[in-house]
């Protein structure tokens, strides 16, 4: 493989051991159901959505405000895409990127020779068994934890869902109404409706096989029920505020989302850091939250990056939370290691997951991100086994634990 790094010794065991064991995906936001997935054949763009996009973006690249938007690059704007590709093309989401063009087409970088070939590949890849074949085959995945809106039902036991929580519905009326009507409730008249289609709804989607209600660090921190039943009244009257205005609102049911999850014994996942302005997830934002809500068991995902260190004193200093490095591994792959070999001293063993690729299209790149993953970790432990901090078997033991025995445990899996 091109792109592997050289390891020391003990790491390349390491990462050899890695290659036969079970894994846990923890977070992906691949289709619950694999025939959505088969029946959406992507554009060259799309291939990028929506990591490297950014780094295009970053690099220059001509693109929509709006981040989510789809990159589509159409064949013939190749040398428009070319110097952007040039400078992005070594970022640790590129590097997942082009491991995963080298194992599954043979190619070490995207051309103009080779792009449209790639792009034709991908789509005669959406067949029946897809899930199949790159997950469980090739990445030796047992159990995937895809986020959705809300849970159909799932009919391959690969899947188990990581479900909204009530709080991410509160933007507009018609959220708020649908998510009653799911919940089978009476549409909400008042903020203690909601709360009861919120509680209601939990429920039933818990029925439905969820095992997880993700939410997100909030710069509104502190909730105030007064505050959100006024933003209730203004939302359901059909006015459009800024998502720091609903923030009050969400940050309410966002409490109630926690005592319901707790009461369900179903943990919640929060976002923190990174994406677009980081400071409106700034990892800081949920100590309170989970200080609050001390029996209800949290999924910290991301490490909080930039704020890493700060993720690792939350898993440290909190016992109802849990270090998830999701998705850390390609956004910065040095500084995920650097962050582990400190977390290493600080954290027990049990309260971190190794892996969540948090991809949607082209699940090829589960692989990718998954090799560096590996390494990563092989990396982290590899180093304690040369410094005669710890012998190998236990190294393997703790690699393990941190790919599937940890998160197997909190998701009663």
């Amino acid at each position: 493989m091109k792109f592997k790094q050289n390891l020391t010794g003990a790491a390349e065991a390491l990462f050899e051991y890695s290659e036969t064991m079970p894994i846990i995906d923890t977070h992906e936001h691949i289709p619950v159901k694999e025939e959505y997935y088969i029946n959406a054949p992507i554009q060259f763009g799309q291939m990028f959505n929506p990591y490297i996009s950014n780094d295009l973006k970053s690099a220059g690249m001509p693109f929509p405000r709006d981040t989510w938007a789809a990159l589509v690059v159409v064949d013939d704007d190749w040398d428009a895409f070319e110097p952007y590709w040039n400078q992005a093309k070594f970022t640790s989401y590129a590097r997942a990127f082009r491991i995963t063009l080298q194992k599954y087409f043979g190619e070490d970088d995207l051309t103009r020779e080779n792009h449209k070939e790639i792009v034709q590949k991908i789509n005669d890849s959406l067949k029946p068994g897809v899930y199949d074949r790159i997950l469980r085959q090739d990445c030796n995945i047992e159990w995937s934890i895809p986020c959705a809106g809300a849970l159909p039902d799932i009919d391959d036991p690969l899947l188990k869902g990581n479900i909204s929580s009530p709080a991410m519905f509160c933007m507009s009326a018609d959220q708020m109404k649908q998510l009653a009507a799911e919940a089978g409730t009476e549409i909400p008249k008042s903020l203690e409706d909601f709360e009861e289609s919120a509680r209601a709804w939990m429920t039933v989607q818990k029925e439905k096989g969820a095992i997880c209600f993700k939410s997100r660090a909030m710069r509104v921190e502190n909730p105030d029920r007064d505050k959100a039943a006024q933003i209730f009244k203004r939302i359901m009257g059909g006015e459009s505020l800024s998502e720091l205005e609903a923030g009050h609102l969400e940050s309410w049911i966002r409490e109630v989302s926690a005592r319901t999850a707790a009461e369900l014994d179903v943990p919640m996942a929060l976002h923190t850091g990174v994406w677009n302005n980081y400071k409106n997830s700034d990892i800081n934002d949920i100590v309170g939250f989970i200080d609050r809500n001390p029996d209800t068991r949290f999924d910290v995902y991301h490490m909080g990056i930039p704020k890493i260190r700060e993720s690792l004193q939350i898993a440290k200093n909190f016992e109802n939370a849990w270090l998830n490095m999701c998705w850390s591994h390609i956004v910065a792959s040095d500084m995920t290691v650097n962050a582990m070999k400190e977390g290493f001293d600080m954290i027990p063993l049990n309260k971190i997951f190794a892996f969540g690729a948090d991809y949607s299209l082209f699940i090829q790149k589960i692989y990718g991100h998954l090799f560096i993953a590996r390494e990563n970790i092989s990396i982290v432990l590899g180093d304690r086994v040369d410094r005669n901090l710890l012998d190998l078997d236990t190294a393997k033991a703790i690699m393990k634990q941190w790919f599937y025995d940890n998160p197997k445990d909190f998701y009663k899996l």
